[in-house]
């Protein structure tokens, strides 16, 4: 009931409208990890266009809510302008994810603040001068920003505060002790992504930054542990789902792949999508082994010219559900009710790994070959294709030929809803 109750209220968070709006293509801080490096020119994007972006991605009827980002929004002289107009056009909610560097003086903190700014979120790489310094590669920065930190803490208590940090090979080992640290200034959102391979750290810092996940786990799930803590409000991103066997309800929501390939990314991957596969994303080759949206890009050119799966009348095809709300509503609570739910059907399973029901047929229900649009393919594999195995899975005889299940199913149930059936 807990892993239910924390996915419905990270739902309910994610069903809001989130428009990300970048300001400036420049940043006082020179991250060795930065996914931005490559577009960074010093220009700040014209005044019109980021009015024009913040008031045409408004949606009404929906919970909006806007953040302020990409680059480092706050060196823009106008930031606080643009707080003040999405306020103006009703946002819920106005938000900015920054390096801190500006927010170390009180005045600056007033002013974006009395502005309508009520929610920030921070990148601390590491619990000390020498990890975060190093990363950011801008001495002095840490103790800057920690004064910010402390700054919005005392004469601003009303503006929600977290955290986000992005994990490699320097600080993985250090981030139980990371979560730690700010914990001791009463911050208990944090945001943990994981290192994907764009531009800079790439191509210069591969060997530096890149870790392998499983000779770290153990640093990860005393991370994943101090969710458990009352109040605590813990979000993952970019991670392998098989990274939460036993957190399942850390595992990010799929649709976070739209918001990923929607905005700064989005011309590319169309184009991709539009083409057929013929034109590839400017990332791809040997960087997809390092990127978690491997099977989002792969699976469009593995499936975009098979055969649709014909149903016949005795075979019944398992979707994905596209929410765990909608899955808790179709197959009862529990990982026992829907395996019970699956054998009262009376035909054959597609969709479905033999381990849940006999009937189960390995063949992955494939409606995209006839998408074009990035909008639609990104859709239908979230809703139908976006599939996941336990790591035990490897032990099963008919792993080879299992297709695996709909991630939604995993996030509801858990892994161990599956067991290796052993010859």
């Amino acid at each position: 009931m807990e892993n239910k109750q924390n996915l419905l209220s990270k739902e309910k968070t994610l069903k809001q409208n989130r428009v990300w709006v970048r300001i400036a293509a420049a940043c006082n801080n020179k991250c060795v990890f930065c996914l931005d490096s490559d577009v960074q020119n010093w220009v700040l994007i014209r005044d019109e266009i980021i009015r024009e972006k913040i008031k045409n991605w408004f949606k009404y009827w929906f919970e909006n809510r806007v953040i302020i980002s990409w680059g480092e929004a706050s060196i823009n002289p106008k930031f606080s302008e643009y707080i003040k107009y999405a306020k103006k056009i009703w946002y819920d909610r106005v938000q900015t994810v920054t390096n801190g560097n500006m927010f170390h003086s009180f005045d600056f903190c007033k002013k974006v603040i009395d502005a309508w700014l009520e929610e920030v979120t921070f990148s601390f790489h590491g619990h000390n001068s020498i990890l975060h310094d190093y990363l950011v590669a801008t001495p002095g920065a840490f103790k800057k920003s920690l004064k910010w930190l402390l700054n919005i803490k005392k004469y601003f208590p009303k503006v929600i505060i977290n955290i986000d940090i992005v994990v490699n090979k320097v600080n993985v080992e250090f981030l139980p002790d990371i979560v730690n640290f700010f914990m001791r200034f009463w911050v208990y959102e944090y945001d943990i992504l994981q290192i994907i391979p764009f531009w800079r750290w790439f191509s210069e810092y591969r060997n530096k930054l890149f870790y392998d996940i499983w000779t770290n786990i153990k640093y990860l799930q005393k991370t994943w542990e101090l969710s458990k803590i009352p109040g605590m409000y813990m979000w993952t991103n970019r991670f392998p789902a098989e990274a939460f066997e036993w957190y399942e309800d850390l595992i990010q929501d799929p649709r976070k792949i739209k918001s990923e390939v929607m905005w700064e990314a989005y011309d590319m991957f169309e184009k991709f999508i539009k083409s057929s596969s013929e034109i590839k994303p400017n990332c791809y080759g040997e960087a997809c082994d390092y990127c978690f949206q491997k099977d989002y890009c792969h699976s469009f050119i593995s499936n975009v010219n098979t055969k649709k799966l014909n149903q016949e009348q005795d075979e019944l095809i398992i979707l994905g559900e596209e929410f765990p709300s909608e899955v808790y509503e179709k197959y009862w609570e529990t990982g026992i009710e829907f395996k019970n739910k699956l054998k009262s059907y009376n035909k054959s399973l597609i969709n479905i790994p033999r381990c849940l029901w006999w009937t189960g047929i390995y063949q992955t229900y494939n409606d995209i070959q006839y998408e074009n649009t990035l909008e639609d393919y990104t859709y239908k594999y979230i809703k139908n294709l976006y599939r996941v195995k336990s790591l035990n899975c490897s032990k099963c005889e008919y792993n080879d030929e299992c297709k695996w299940i709909h991630i939604n199913f995993i996030r509801s149930y858990w892994f161990k809803i599956l067991e290796a059936i052993k010859k």
